[in-house]
């Protein structure tokens, strides 16, 4: 990568920062913005969610890391979750909560009770972890799913029961399963949070802007 390159790289990064926290000065800011669309554009998920803007006057949650090379993808997720580890790890622990009661309990309204906390949880570790709500929905889905397969494995096996008792492929097959719809779950739940705040945190700003006006 070139000088210019990195030097491009890292202004566009400086002012998606300063405009995140609404310092950017106006002498920096487009001249000419593309003016906003109708209010009816955008189908119905564009009514449905209307565009949020990211939080303000947080700062840029990678600011401290300094990872580099291919691996950096994965380095800088981990990075994220270890700056803020009780926005998914509470979540996770709840998670798994909902998760058991709504297997253990079907056809009860323990398992109702048990879906609702399992997504609820996955929205609260989107809400709290707002340095990328998505990565901390699926961390928290991931967690409860491990934590309840471990319970359900430790507690065949003390009754004797081996992978092969099920078919060692089933079981993996099925844990595979599992593991991807529960990810999925947790990126549509940590989405959903993090949109929720955003959306929330907009809509206060304009009522305080409305009433300093008054």
């Amino acid at each position: 990568m070139s000088t210019d390159e990195r030097t491009r790289r890292a202004e566009a990064r400086r002012r998606a920062r300063l405009a995140a926290r609404g310092e950017l000065p106006e002498e920096e800011q487009d001249p000419d913005p593309e003016p906003e669309r109708a209010s009816g554009g955008g189908g119905i998920f564009g009514r449905l969610f209307p565009p949020a803007p990211p939080l303000p006057n947080r700062p840029d949650p990678l600011a401290g890391f300094h990872g580099e090379g291919p691996l950096r993808p994965i380095t800088s997720r981990i990075y994220l979750l270890r700056q803020n580890p009780l926005a998914w790890l509470v979540p996770g622990v709840l998670a798994f909560i909902g998760f058991y009661a709504s297997f253990t309990y079907a056809n009860d309204p323990l398992s109702l009770f048990g879906t609702f906390l399992l997504f609820g949880s996955l929205i609260g570790a989107g809400w709290f972890g707002w340095q990328r709500p998505t990565l901390f929905g699926i961390a928290a889905a991931i967690l409860g799913f491990a934590i309840a397969t471990a319970i359900v494995l430790f507690a065949f096996s003390s009754q004797g029961a081996t992978p092969e008792t099920f078919g060692a492929g089933a079981v993996i097959l099925n844990l595979l399963v599992q593991a991807i719809y529960q990810a999925a779950l947790g990126f549509l739940g940590g989405w959903y949070g993090g949109y929720l705040r955003r959306r929330q945190t907009q809509l206060s700003g304009e009522q305080k802007g409305r009433a300093r006006r008054r």
